[in-house]
């Protein structure tokens, strides 16, 4: 890898084009492109430990809901994402 990608600020900025590669002139993304930029990023986390930060706050910036983020607690898992990826809507 370039030493050019450790560093963070240049890192954040190739990453940031994941998001306008798509449509550059588009303020809102389609949910089929916010699913490709969430996928991009996730292989990115996975690349390499440089990659993993930088791409991890991207991916966990924005949130369609409370259910993702409920999803990490171990607990609440099964709750949350029942009978093989089903989900179920929270009462509050």
């Amino acid at each position: 890898m370039h030493r050019a990608l450790l560093v963070s600020e240049i890192l954040l900025e190739v990453f940031m084009h994941v998001n306008r590669v798509l449509d550059p002139y588009a303020l809102i993304l389609s949910y089929r492109e916010m699913v490709l930029v969430r996928k991009s990023f996730a292989a990115l986390a996975r690349t390499c430990k440089p990659f993993y930060e930088p791409a991890m706050d991207l991916l966990w910036t924005e949130l369609d809901g409370i259910e993702p983020l409920l999803g990490c607690v171990m607990r609440l898992h099964p709750i949350i994402y029942h009978g093989g990826g089903s989900r179920v809507t929270l009462p509050f």
